[in-house]
């Protein structure tokens, strides 16, 4: 399904019904830099594991990636704007809370939604995700040219297909715009961290779930590209989520 929400976009998004209602409220899935909401999610199994558990799915491609419209325009990737995308999508929807799912990127964003309209989210979890500010530097270069980590991850994504890699650069720019601060941070939600054992990429993720009051957990053997897939991820998640 598509809808134009916020007027400089029109998001794709996935809005899947449990196998049977449980009563709980929806989970909001956030895909990663470069991703979408088949390749991170769906590929990985999560729709099936919680329909499976009576939840509803809700899984935005989110602006500049997948089906949804790809502006080239940095200020149009400003964090804010991605969460007035997703609380666009909640209204739309008629779904007054969520428990939220971000992984890496998406993990950022969960995180800033939660900061802006803490009344629209119950839990939340944030996978591959620290505190360490992986775009540093890079609204003064060209991403990808460097050899930085996230010049790597740039690179690889960009090439899949699908991807504009002039949208993703101008995202890549925007979200550099405001760096990550492990201050303020959500207050009243649980929250739950979990990252690879390998994944070099969410360093950090510890301290950061005991600055915020949360929760850490750690994946054995996995690393930033495949502990989404991990059955203990999503185990722990779904544990989480219905305490």
């Amino acid at each position: 399904m598509t809808a134009n929400l916020t007027k400089d976009v029109t998001m794709r998004y996935a809005d899947l019904a449990p196998q049977t209602s449980s009563g709980a409220v929806p989970v909001l899935l956030l895909h990663g830099f470069g991703s979408t909401f088949d390749m991170n999610w769906g590929a990985a199994g999560w729709p099936r594991v919680l329909e499976t558990a009576g939840r509803r799915v809700i899984g935005p491609d989110l602006r500049g990636h997948g089906s949804s419209d790809k502006p080239t325009e940095s200020e149009l990737y400003l964090p804010e704007h991605f969460v007035s995308d997703l609380v666009a999508l909640l209204d739309e929807l008629g779904v007054e809370s969520v428990d939220v799912v971000g992984y890496s990127m998406g993990a950022r964003l969960a995180w800033a939604l939660a900061l802006a309209a803490p009344a629209r989210v119950r839990r939340l979890v944030l996978g591959g995700f620290g505190p360490t500010d992986l775009l540093a530097g890079v609204g003064e270069s060209t991403p990808g040219e460097g050899d930085g980590p996230f010049d790597q991850v740039f690179n690889t994504v960009a090439a899949l297909p699908g991807n504009d890699p002039e949208a993703l650069a101008a995202c890549a720019r925007g979200q550099a715009a405001r760096p990550f601060t492990r201050t303020p941070h959500p207050a009243g939600i649980p929250t739950l961290l979990v990252a690879g054992a390998k994944d070099a990429l969410a360093a950090g993720a510890e301290g950061l779930a005991a600055d915020c009051g949360g929760t850490f957990v750690e994946i054995p053997g996995r690393d930033h590209v495949n502990a989404v897939s991990s059955r203990i991820f999503k185990q722990v998640v779904l544990d989480f989520l219905q305490d």
